[in-house]
């Protein structure tokens, strides 16, 4: 029999810092131990990476989780939704064997990012059936950039049990919080990006939406009318389709401000999911930052 961690840990990579979350067992539940932050002296991802680009990684990486040392810890990483992009697709026929799925998904993915198939690692799950379509999973990564995230993970002797896209983790995280027996969407704001999922009434992923964001006094506005155009367009897609709730997670100050946007357009408001509700204890910075996505991370893979 494996020994059980003594600790959960989540670490949240963006383009611009790292950030470690340390859970540990208190009673029935968890217990906040430590969030710890390191900035990146050069912004990743926005080029192929460099020995620099994985030495300060890796540095970081040490910096932010000495609290593991010593631990027998559960690590879950998460990337950015720009990083590890996601997709669901409805096919008439699902191809028949792995190659061909993984052949599949690396033209889908190469066709909207714009790279070379043989530059992304893909991997997909079935999800059963909706209205005669087979709905599959996809997930694509710049295989450069995974590679070198895993090195640098190693460096920093760290070995994770998952490496998964922001959304993935959000979903996870929240699942039992969600997904209630009806459809309903997850607006997800990250520094770069913003992430949309919507899922239906079995609680399968419907769809997802990665955007950049795009700074400036009406932000919230355009996010807010692209996730209602989204979110529409799915409802009026099929019959007998509904998103009941919309769901928000982020840093403290802009959910906020995302919900008082939402609040005139919505017939029951948006329902702010924070991870640090789950856990025991408070500590300084858990809203804000990566800190909610790291803490998501640990408490969901």
């Amino acid at each position: 029999m494996s020994p059980r961690p003594e600790a959960v840990a989540g670490i949240a990579i963006d383009a611009r810092s790292v950030c470690v979350a340390l859970l540990s067992a208190e009673g029935d539940g968890q217990a906040l131990h430590a969030i710890e932050v390191r900035e990146l002296p050069k912004p990743l991802f926005e080029a192929p990476p460099t020995a620099v680009d994985e030495a300060s990684l890796a540095e970081a990486l040490q910096g932010a989780s000495a609290a593991l040392s010593g631990k027998f810890a559960a690590v879950r990483v998460v990337l950015p939704d720009t990083v590890i992009r996601s997709a669901v697709l409805d096919l008439d026929d699902l191809p028949k064997t792995e190659e061909m799925r993984g052949a599949l998904l690396r033209w889908r993915f190469a066709k909207e990012w714009q790279r070379p198939e043989d530059a992304l690692e893909c991997r997909g799950a079935e999800l059963g059936e909706d209205r005669g379509k087979k709905v599959y999973f996809g997930q694509a990564a710049d295989r450069q950039w995974l590679d070198s995230v895993k090195r640098a993970l190693a460096t920093a002797a760290i070995v994770p049990w998952s490496l998964n896209a922001a959304a993935v983790s959000r979903f996870n995280c929240f699942h039992d919080d969600m997904v209630t027996g009806a459809g309903g969407a997850l607006l997800a704001l990250d520094a770069a990006c913003w992430n949309l999922q919507v899922w239906d009434a079995q609680g399968r992923v419907r769809r997802v939406l990665t955007r950049l964001r795009v700074a400036g006094a009406a932000e919230y506005e355009s996010i807010a009318n692209a996730v209602e155009r989204a979110i529409l367009g799915y409802v009026h897609e099929a019959g007998g389709r509904a998103v009941d709730s919309l769901y928000l997670n982020g840093g403290e100050d802009e959910v906020a401000g995302l919900a008082a946007v939402f609040k005139g357009r919505l017939r029951e408001s948006a329902i702010w999911l924070r991870p640090d509700a789950k856990v025991a204890g408070s500590l300084a910075g858990m809203r804000t930052g990566l800190a909610p996505l790291a803490l998501a991370a640990a408490l969901g893979g």
